[in-house]
């Protein structure tokens, strides 16, 4: 048995997000329809992330395992022909370890979500950046960053109508902080895990707070507060990225 690590970048838009499901296009599923009609034999896949409706990858790690031998030169460019009108490239196809598993081999995810105020030059990249119209002071945005990392629970930022009382909503947030490009503004975010939608309301979570609509002492030391504000909006997809995953 050989185990095959495929490294894959994707644009979410058209897709209802990464896991298989019956009867509507995901990422898994047109993969591993194309494996199995290739391989000429049933494939399972495992992802290293579950990516939302509209979410894009520039670093996916899905693996397969396969009894026989792979060219996976060749399998990959076969791979990226046939993907070739459906926003999926495979960046890298290698053999890696039988115990190798793309999910829970994984020691961190590193998520980057694009934010503009200037909708005349970021015209073009509209679909995959998240517009606002209202003054952010940055040095707001610095201290709720700061503020947000750790480990905590993060159960604020969580889907509550998915969320059980025996779920685990602990989460180690590495690193999250900001970089300024021009016209855009890229929040990035490394943790051990996230939790379902996470990413997307700690950023409307972060934007409120460059308005200055959070108090400080909240903003310094959010986990310590009975509630936390701006927690419930989930902001759209497309403008998320999963930029790497940390093996």
């Amino acid at each position: 048995m050989k185990n095959y690590l495929l490294r894959v970048q994707y644009i979410g838009k058209n897709f209802y997000g990464f896991q298989k499901q019956k009867g509507i296009l995901t990422v898994q599923g047109l993969i591993e329809d194309t494996l199995q009609r290739i391989l000429r034999k049933p494939i399972s896949t495992y992802g290293s992330a579950r990516t939302d409706k509209g979410v894009n990858a520039l670093n996916q790690y899905i693996n397969f395992y396969f009894p026989d031998e792979i060219d996976t030169f060749i399998f990959q460019r076969k791979l990226n022909s046939i993907f070739l009108k459906s926003d999926i490239f495979i960046k890298e196809m290698t053999e890696v370890s039988l115990k190798f598993h793309a999910r829970k081999s994984a020691r961190g995810k590193i998520y980057a979500y694009i934010i503009s105020d200037n909708p005349e030059n970021a015209l073009f990249m509209k679909s995959n950046v998240y517009f606002y119209n209202v003054n952010i002071k940055y040095q707001l945005i610095e201290l709720a960053l700061s503020g947000l990392k750790g480990k905590h629970n993060f159960s604020s930022f969580s889907n509550r109508a998915r969320s059980q009382s025996d779920r685990n909503n602990i989460c180690e947030l590495y690193e999250a902080g900001f970089i300024r490009k021009d016209f855009v503004t890229v929040l990035y975010f490394y943790a051990d895990r996230f939790l379902y939608h996470m990413v997307r309301r700690m950023v409307y979570y972060i934007l409120k707070a460059g308005q200055g609509k959070i108090p400080t002492e909240i903003l310094k030391d959010p986990f310590s507060a009975k509630e936390i504000p701006y927690t419930r909006q989930v902001l759209p997809g497309e403008p998320l990225f999963l930029v790497d995953v940390i093996y």
